[in-house]
């Protein structure tokens, strides 16, 4: 039997999954087939709005969370679709909150929330092809903060449950 490795980005999914309280429910959309190797031999691409559907059954508030993460000082750009900002500001016109879970993995493991609509002004203000932690600050996004167990994180997801919805 054969392991396979599970990228870091994968892991970082898994360890929000894991973290989400028994008050939420959550739903991963599917990947296709196009998002596993090098995606040479399929005819279509992933077209997701998002990574994750979450409910918070206190609030009655509905997220649609698309997560990054990545190992360097900045989140490129090209790591997000432009499909997936139109759709979540199209969804954001509506009774939810729709955004990105930015992971840094660096010594403190830095995650932040930042809403589409603040994602949007960001992106128009500071002309760059990536963002930092820096920029992400200053534009109004939620820290989550985590806790390393080991090898893996838990992430306060009812603390950004409770400080993000409508």
């Amino acid at each position: 039997m054969k392991i396979i490795a599970q990228n870091q980005g994968k892991r970082f999914e898994q360890d929000i999954k894991d973290s989400v309280p028994n008050t939420c429910w959550i739903y991963r959309f599917r990947d296709n087939a196009a998002s596993f190797g090098n995606g040479t031999n399929t005819r279509f691409t992933s077209s997701n709005i998002c990574d994750y559907l979450l409910f918070d059954d206190k609030s009655r508030t509905l997220y649609l969370l698309e997560l990054k993460s990545c190992q360097n000082t900045s989140i490129p750009l090209s790591m997000i679709r432009d499909n997936q900002i139109k759709s979540l500001q199209e969804a954001s016109e509506h009774n939810l909150v729709a955004g990105f879970i930015c992971n840094f993995r660096n010594e403190n493991n830095d995650t932040f929330f930042i809403g589409i609509r603040d994602f949007v002004k960001m992106m128009e203000n500071i002309n760059k092809k990536s963002f930092n932690i820096k920029d992400l600050r200053s534009n109004g996004a939620i820290r989550i903060d985590s806790l390393k167990k080991r090898t893996r994180y838990t992430y306060d997801i009812q603390k950004f449950v409770n400080e993000s919805h409508i």
